[in-house]
């Protein structure tokens, strides 16, 4: 398979002027190539320096080669690259990735595909490399916290890529603000794209990533051994949601300074929540407590969540801001 990887070429949109006659009024097109195969040579591409770690694998800058016979470029990617996967399974893994690549292609609220490789035994995801997340630009605010008015802005591009991903039949599994890319409109953008649904089932190195779906202090009762407390549906990412949006109010990871199984103990045996903060628009407020149902069935779907958000964008204070002078209190909650 990796030398599948490296019989064919990438292509990647760019833009030309096209003239038609009038030098003064040229027009702008896009142009995308043919996509035949997801396959990008390994060879085009030169890992520069890693930005980030997760519990799936690591993400790299790298420079992309392009080039045919009227064009020579190079482009800066973001390489998602894989935790090593027995070889026997790798074929497996590659085949569920170009199915994920046909699916995801085209979608406009999540990250753009460049393409799948394998680099030093590892597959690799190619894709369009963002300035920065939700995370980092919360990292740099005081007090880590966002304001209302573009936790509602950015609740309602997330819930939109997310149906988009549920109408593919696709899971994320894995969201959290370091996952909400941001692009050069402010907007935000989903980065993964449910990288812990399409290892289901697959034996992973680390026993302790096998036994989880997911980065543990965002993850539902049901995504902890999912053979036992399953089936997962589409609204384990209602909870994953959850988590992030209390995040964004409060500046505070859910379940913070928890370990792994402190963090497994509070949700899945405990069944404890973390707290909202209080004096959020209405229907916002009644989503997010929702979402925090331990049984599935309870909580809201996404579609549920992007109307509350939609229908509450006008409520915001003229500031942005909100009262949030307290908690709002549900049962066997906890917060650090």
């Amino acid at each position: 398979m990796a030398g599948k990887a490296a019989a064919t070429q990438s292509a990647a949109a760019f833009e030309f002027e096209l003239f038609e006659g009038d030098p003064d009024h040229l027009r702008t097109v896009v142009a995308t190539p043919n996509l035949t195969s997801p396959w990008i040579d390994p060879a085009t591409l030169k890992l520069r320096h890693r930005i980030g770690r997760g519990p799936f694998g690591d993400v790299w800058l790298a420079t992309q080669h392009l080039f045919a016979e009227d064009y020579d470029e190079y482009h800066e990617v973001a390489v998602k690259m894989l935790h090593p996967i027995k070889e026997d399974l790798m074929k497996v893994v590659l085949d569920k990735l170009e199915n994920l690549f046909s699916k995801c292609q085209g979608l406009k609220g999540v990250c753009w595909l460049h393409g799948i490789s394998v680099i030093s035994g590892k597959i690799c995801i190619i894709m369009k490399f963002y300035e920065g997340s939700l995370g980092d630009k919360m990292a740099h605010l005081k007090g880590g916290k966002l304001s209302l008015r573009d936790i509602l802005r950015y609740g309602i591009d997330l819930a939109q890529a997310i149906l988009e991903l549920h109408s593919k039949e696709i899971l994320v599994l894995n969201l959290k603000p370091y996952n909400f890319l941001l692009n050069q409109n402010d907007e935000a953008i989903l980065g993964d794209l449910g990288i812990p649904y399409l290892l289901l089932q697959i034996p992973l190195p680390s026993s302790d990533i096998a036994r989880r779906l997911g980065t543990p202090n965002y993850m539902a009762p049901e995504q902890w051994q999912p053979e036992v407390r399953g089936p997962l549906s589409l609204e384990a990412d209602s909870w994953g949601f959850g988590c992030s949006i209390v995040e964004m109010l409060t500046g505070v990871q859910p379940w913070c300074g928890k370990s792994v199984e402190e963090v497994h103990d509070s949700v899945v045996r405990k069944q404890e929540k973390p707290f909202i903060p209080s004096g959020l628009p209405p229907a916002v407020e009644r989503v997010i407590i929702g979402c925090f149902a331990y049984d599935f069935r309870s909580r809201p779907s996404m579609k549920n969540i992007l109307e509350a958000f939609k229908s509450s964008e006008n409520a915001v204070y003229s500031d942005g801001g909100w009262t949030g002078l307290g908690s709002r209190t549900i049962t066997g909650q906890f917060y650090c």
